[in-house]
């Protein structure tokens, strides 16, 4: 694996590798510092506070050396196009680059031009692989299996989250179900079994309930009374009920207390939120550890004459 752009780069022992690999870092099985002497670039073009932090800290933790690319105080704010601000980064001598950015597709794009690894930490509605990855160690090591019944409620239409993890547990044979109100969910998607307005239906037998985020202003667009949402789709005391007991919750963050996840509910007993923070670093270190691998071996740099973006 040289680069990471979308869920679908990886094969179903891939992925188990990784999540071993995750855990045995967290149990502190595997404490080299494969990485000495390399250097991480993370170049977030949007916002981000899990996923930025966690990858510094992964590489960190492995001993490589983290450069943080700022694009508000970079050349991009003269004119200068990504591609051309990746490749000057490239021609630094550094090892990889992390990258998160709106615009759909742009990682694989990247990846195509750069000849050092590309890790996507999300892009547009599209992709976010790493998250999926994280999300089902958390869930492989809750559970110790990944064949699981598992609801995914909330903004589906527009989430990069959905996309990847419902993939890659499809892989496992889990059974997926997409919930939402009109609006926000698609009318069919490769990763889902159910797709329904219904959010009893999607709870039902449900082992893991993945809650993504609502903007509010999308909520008041979408409804005349914002209170007849939290009523319908709302993860609370009152709606938990459709679901077993044994039931986890789950969120990629950032989460809105009281918008689609009730602030009793955010860091309860059955809440993972946090442990998904956790394995997050452990599962980033797997990954960062397994682009890299090798990386002295590739031959070749890719001509700049060729970069026609």
């Amino acid at each position: 694996m040289r680069s990471l752009v979308a869920i679908s780069d990886l094969t179903k022992g891939q992925i188990m590798s990784l999540i071993n690999q995750a855990l045995a870092y967290k149990r502190g099985l595997d404490t080299k510092q494969v990485l000495k002497g390399k250097f991480v670039v993370t170049a977030f073009f949007e916002p981000s506070t899990r996923t930025k932090l966690s990858f510094q800290k992964a590489a960190m933790a492995l001993g490589a050396n983290v450069l943080d690319f700022q694009p508000s105080t970079s050349s991009l704010q003269k004119g200068e196009t990504d591609i051309d601000t990746l490749l000057t980064i490239e021609a630094m001598d550094v090892d990889a680059i992390v990258v998160r950015t709106r615009k759909v597709g742009a990682p694989a794009l990247w990846a195509s031009h750069l000849s050092i690894p590309v890790v996507n930490g999300g892009d547009g509605t599209n992709e976010h692989p790493t998250q999926a990855l994280l999300d089902l160690t958390t869930m492989y090591e809750h559970f110790g299996r990944l064949d699981l019944n598992v609801a995914i409620v909330g903004d589906i239409l527009h989430s990069r989250v959905a996309n990847s993890l419902s993939k890659a547990l499809k892989m496992f044979g889990a059974n997926v179900r997409m919930c939402g109100p009109a609006g926000f969910i698609p009318e069919e998607h490769d990763g889902a079994d159910i797709i329904t307005e219904d959010l009893s239906q999607a709870l039902e037998g449900a082992d893991v309930i993945y809650v993504l985020r609502i903007q509010r202003e999308r909520i008041e667009q979408s409804f005349d009374d914002a209170k007849k949402f939290f009523e319908l789709y709302q993860i609370n005391e009152s709606t938990l009920r459709f679901a077993p007991e044994s039931a986890v919750i789950m969120h990629p963050g950032p989460f809105n207390r009281d918008v689609e996840i009730a602030s009793d509910l955010v860091y309860s007993e059955r809440s993972l939120i946090l442990e998904q923070v956790r394995n997050g670093v452990y599962t980033r270190m797997a990954i960062l550890k397994e682009v890299l691998s090798g990386v002295d071996e590739f031959e070749g740099v890719r001509s700049v004459q060729s970069v026609m973006v």
